[in-house]
């Protein structure tokens, strides 16, 4: 598990070799619209539109490992849509007694499928992250970040904090495989005995994360980090005219998302009785349009870099 969330790979694949300010622009779209759009057919086919660029990058391994944690994340968010969530007018199941706070327990087909789509929102928003975190060098996302006009010092932060992530885990494993080697079985025993002997890791991760912390803080001082001189860049991002249309499009495809969604032609609601899936002609062409930018990076990337050939 360690070695799949290790992060960034080196490999020569479409996704890969593509800006990383195209990478950052179509997550920013994808996260957006995640965030804004509750309609399950509109959630599901965002979600969906990050598959190619999995199937691009070959990171089919490493993307279901990190949807695990997402998916049991978001049967989390069920359970607890289902208990504080009484609206409803199809109710599945009622308690009959009542908890302090709660009250009585209504499970309803609304608050199901609410929770449902909002799992699919968190499996989208992680998927399109767990994308670039595992085809952008942090190097090249601080430098994408810079071109994108984001303040240095939360471009740095950014940087370094998908750099700890799978260093994290590394440490982790590394710490887990020396205390498997004094004799503590975490592998073995029931669920709970499991799960006390992992916590033991705790520790020993949170003392070795300090502790880079601090070598990480001594290192930006000795670099003089905070000075007020005008900073130079020692790698820029190259920009070829197929990155900049396809900014161009996502932005444009953004845009027309954003007013079809203000104007309220993408709207819908769960309470108290589920709505027709169904949209309208707007809704559908700018959610049509949407798709096909967002999942047609990957074969204008592969067009682009054959002719560049």
């Amino acid at each position: 598990m360690a070695q799949l969330l290790s992060g960034y790979q080196d490999k020569d694949t479409i996704v890969h070799r593509a800006n990383p300010v195209v990478k950052l622009v179509w997550t920013v779209v994808i996260v957006i619209v995640a965030m804004l759009v509750e309609h399950p057919l509109i959630l599901t086919l965002v979600f969906l539109s990050t598959l190619p660029s999995v199937a691009a990058g070959r990171l089919w391994k490493q993307w279901g490992a990190i949807m695990q944690f997402a998916f049991w994340m978001g049967l989390i968010v069920i359970i607890i849509n289902c208990l504080a969530g009484s609206g409803g007018s199809h109710i599945l199941w009622e308690s009959s007694f009542a908890l302090p706070v709660l009250g009585k327990i209504r499970i309803t087909l609304e608050a199901i499928i609410y929770g449902v789509f909002m799992t699919v929102r968190l499996m989208t928003i992680i998927s399109a992250f767990s994308i670039i975190t595992f085809t952008i060098k942090p190097d090249d996302l601080l430098s994408a970040l810079i071109v994108m006009r984001i303040p240095y010092r939360t471009a740095l932060l950014t940087s370094l904090s998908i750099r700890f992530v799978p260093t994290m885990f590394e440490d982790a494993s590394r710490i887990a495989d020396a205390q498997r080697s004094r004799g503590l079985e975490m592998d073995k025993g029931s669920k709970l005995e499991r799960l006390k002997n992992k916590a033991s890791i705790l520790p020993s991760l949170l003392s070795a994360s300090l502790e880079r912390t601090i070598q990480v803080a001594e290192s930006m001082e000795a670099r003089a980090f905070g000075s007020p001189a005008k900073r130079t860049q020692f790698f820029k991002v190259p920009f070829k005219k197929t990155d900049i249309v396809i900014i161009i499009l996502l932005v444009s495809a953004l845009a027309v998302v954003l007013y079809t969604f203000f104007a309220g032609n993408i709207s819908y609601d769960y309470y108290p009785s589920l709505q027709n899936i169904a949209l309208g002609t707007e809704a559908l062409v700018a959610i049509v349009i949407l798709l096909m930018i967002l999942a047609g990076m990957v074969p204008i990337e592969y067009f682009s870099r054959n002719r560049a050939r």
